[in-house]
């Protein structure tokens, strides 16, 4: 699923850390929410849970970056429903850009996302 998405850069770690399987293609009714805030990953969950959505997971983060490969060039977008221990730190997967080149990086579960950030989440 990684090679699916024709990324420039992809953190050694995740390979290492995530236990990814598929094809690319998921069928699912997703939604990339915005919160415009400074808001840490436990927030989000409830929030999302609240609205009627879960976090996707790194299958389903890996599928949208395939199929909508432009979108991280808007706005950094994380998958909050696969969490991995590595170094003492859950991570997360997200995509963003560097200098327009893909990347497919680790992101601290801890760690307060910022205001530009965006989740994507999957109607329950």
């Amino acid at each position: 699923m990684i090679a699916s998405g024709r990324y420039d850069w992809v953190n050694s770690d995740i390979e290492k850390n995530f236990s990814v399987k598929g094809n690319g293609r998921i069928e699912l009714d997703t939604e990339l929410i915005h919160f415009n805030r400074f808001i840490g990953s436990d927030e989000v969950l409830k929030e999302l849970d609240r609205l009627g959505y879960r976090a996707a997971t790194a299958e389903e983060l890996l599928a949208f970056g395939a199929a909508y490969s432009e979108k991280q060039y808007e706005f950094p977008i994380v998958a909050l429903g696969t969490v991995r221990h590595g170094g003492g730190n859950r991570h997360v997967l997200y995509l963003w850009d560097d200098r327009s080149k893909r990347d497919l990086d680790l992101g601290w579960f801890d760690y307060d996302w910022g205001g530009g950030y965006r989740f994507l989440a999957v109607r329950k």
